[in-house]
Order: structure tokens, then sequence, then C-alpha cells
């Protein structure tokens, strides 16, 4: 296992990119996810993006990290979705809201090898058979916590943490580069504080990471280089630790989740009192 954890970052803004180079960043994502979204998601405080081929070509133009594109969910227009982000300059292709292995297969035969892929586990159905999901030849694959909250009927993103169902997920996957959870600054993070999470990542074997909405809203005038430095000390820190620190920390995050739980709200709101 590499002493890095490959880190993504979602940005269109071409000032906060040339920084993340800098910092250390893996890569860029620009999503281009929309379809159902709205709809998928409505009534929950989750993220949606429109954004276009035009951000893709200016990053790509601006520094030189690998840029991923985040398509949709398979469709009769992924071909040419696909090829749209290749033209573009996208280097790595991720695939939302697949259904089945064979939804995945379709999707890894349009790539064609042009491009490295990203397969989001966040349907129960792709969960379910995740088992042949490593047989496929796929680059990456990440648990989507949110659209399997929203589909599961659950309460909390933090739920598949709490039930059993991402560590089952990432057993499965054992062997490949995987992830789950956004990453944030260290300390932060709501309701659940963020090293917690990235303990379990670790514990579970993941590899790959993304900083997400709450890591731009909590950066703030803070030095990014030093951030994902001290981030990456923190998560080679964490692979050392012995099994006794592993169960302690794995416990005290379940007890985290489940204080912080709404059960009688449709989606995490509020951190209950410790």
């Amino acid at each position: 296992m590499k002493d890095f954890m490959e880190i993504f970052l979602f940005t269109t803004n071409v000032d906060l990119a040339r920084r993340a180079q800098a910092a250390g960043v893996y890569s860029l994502i620009v999503d281009w996810e929309t379809l159902g979204k709205d709809r998928r998601q409505r009534g929950f405080d989750l993220e949606t993006n429109k954004q276009t081929a035009d951000d893709v070509t200016r990053l790509v133009q601006a520094v030189q990290l690998p840029v991923t594109v985040r398509i949709n969910g398979l469709n009769p227009r992924t071909a040419e979705e696909v090829d749209r982000a290749l033209s573009c300059g996208a280097k790595i292709l991720m695939l939302p809201m697949a259904k089945s292995v064979e939804e995945v297969g379709t999707f890894l035969r349009i790539v064609g090898h042009r491009a490295r892929t990203i397969i989001q586990v966040e349907t129960p159905q792709l969960a379910d058979d995740v088992g042949n999901l490593k047989t496929l030849d796929w680059d990456y694959a990440y648990i989507g916590l949110n659209d399997l909250m929203v589909a599961r009927g659950g309460h909390s993103i933090w739920e598949a943490l709490l039930d059993g169902l991402a560590q089952k997920i990432c057993h499965s996957l054992q062997g490949r580069r995987y992830g789950f959870g956004g990453c944030t600054v260290l300390g932060g993070g709501r309701p659940i504080i963020n090293i917690l999470i990235l303990h379990e990542l670790i514990r579970l074997g993941g590899s790959i990471a993304l900083l997400r909405r709450t890591f731009k809203n909590e950066i703030l005038d803070r030095d990014l280089a030093v951030e994902i430095k001290a981030l990456q000390s923190f998560l080679i820190a964490s692979r050392q630790r012995g099994p006794k620190a592993r169960a302690y920390d794995h416990e005290y995050l379940r007890r985290w989740i489940k204080t912080s739980i709404d059960f009688n709200s449709p989606y995490e709101i509020s951190v209950r009192s410790t």
C-alpha cells in the first residue's frame, strides 16, 4: 500500500486548482452528473453541480494534474459523454449510480482503456453484487454514502459505516483502490469529526479520498499545502496503529454516529449532546 493517499478535489476554480497542484492533490474532478440528480436528492442537503466541457478544458490548460470527469449514470448518450470528456483532455472518468455489474462492464467497454476509471458504489443493487464488481478492470471504486443513504431511506450518510455495509463493500474489494467519505481539514467535519472517518477509511483498507464541500467551506485562509501535508502525515500515522488502537477508534466512531443521528428526521440535521 502506498504511504500517501490519492486525494481528489471537486473544483472548477483555476486558482484553487493551481494551489491544489502545488499542495500535492492527486486529481481535480469536474462534475457533469445532472440526470435525475435533482429529483433523487430533493429534500436533502446535498451538493448538485452543473459543470461543463469548458470547465474541463480550462483546468487541463491551467494545471498538469489529471482531470477527472464524473459523467452521468449509464444512459443512451454515455458514449458521447465519454468521447466529449476525453476530447477535452480528461484522464480519469467517474461513473455514478450504476445499478449492476453489467452496467459497469458496459461503461468500461465504452471507455476502452482510453482513460482510468472510477466506479461509484452508491446503489443498493451494486452494493449487493460488489463481489462480482472486483472481477472487472476498473482503477478505483468510491462508496457514495450520500446516495446510498437516500436509496436505503436512511437518516444519516454515516449509517453505512454503522450497520456494516461499508465494511462489507471494502472487504469485498480488498486488494483494489477504493475509498469513502469526504475529507476536510484536520479537526474539521460536521457532525462527525473528520479524523474519525479517516481512521475508519484506513482501518478498512482505503487508499483514495475526496475533498468535498465541507473542505472548501473550512479551508478559509489556511495554507492549503500545509493542510494537505498535515492530512497525509495523519494518514501515515493512522496506518501505524495497532489492533487495540484501531478497535478503540472504530468503537469511538460508532458512538459518535449513534449520538449524531436524529432518527425522527429523513436525514442528518444536527448533533445531539454527548
